[in-house]
């Protein structure tokens, strides 16, 4: 083998590991764009499970307005189950039951729904703090949302 042979087989050694460098690189580099897309994925779901659980959360605020007479009787309930009573907060816990699964979806077991009233007084004044919990996707998209209610 002349001089100029054996050049040209060491310049084609060089180039299949330049070749598996640069594929290392760009392997490393999809990683990442496929981590970047997982957690924005993640971020984004969670933000709209915080919408749909805001927006229940408002719609049970307001049906506690119209019924502030019986404000002590929605006190430890939970919405994971319908209801099967005729009183008025049967007929509302049916409905916040119905309208979260169609907004969250089934109940699955560590998912929360649930709605905690504690009667406090200041000034010789009753108010009623409400907090609303839920959890949906298993537990993985938590939030409560509390609201102060000036009742009778």
């Amino acid at each position: 083998m002349d001089r100029v042979e054996l050049m040209k087989k060491n310049q084609q050694g060089i180039a299949l590991i330049e070749a598996l460098v640069a594929a290392v690189i760009v392997g490393i580099g999809f990683v990442a764009v496929y981590g970047l897309a997982s957690t924005s994925t993640r971020v984004l779901m969670s933000s709209i499970d915080r919408e749909k659980q805001n927006m229940l959360a408002n719609m049970i605020y307001e049906d506690l307005l119209t019924d502030t007479v019986n404000i002590d009787k929605y006190h430890n309930m939970d919405f994971k189950s319908g209801s099967s009573g005729s009183g008025t907060h049967d007929k509302k816990r049916a409905k916040w039951f119905t309208k979260a699964n169609k907004k969250l979806g089934s109940v699955l077991p560590s998912d929360k729904r649930k709605i905690e009233v504690v009667k406090k007084t200041k000034s010789g004044k009753d108010y009623y703090v409400v907090t609303i919990r839920m959890a949906s996707r298993d537990g993985k998209a938590s939030n409560h949302f509390k609201r102060v209610i000036n009742a009778p």
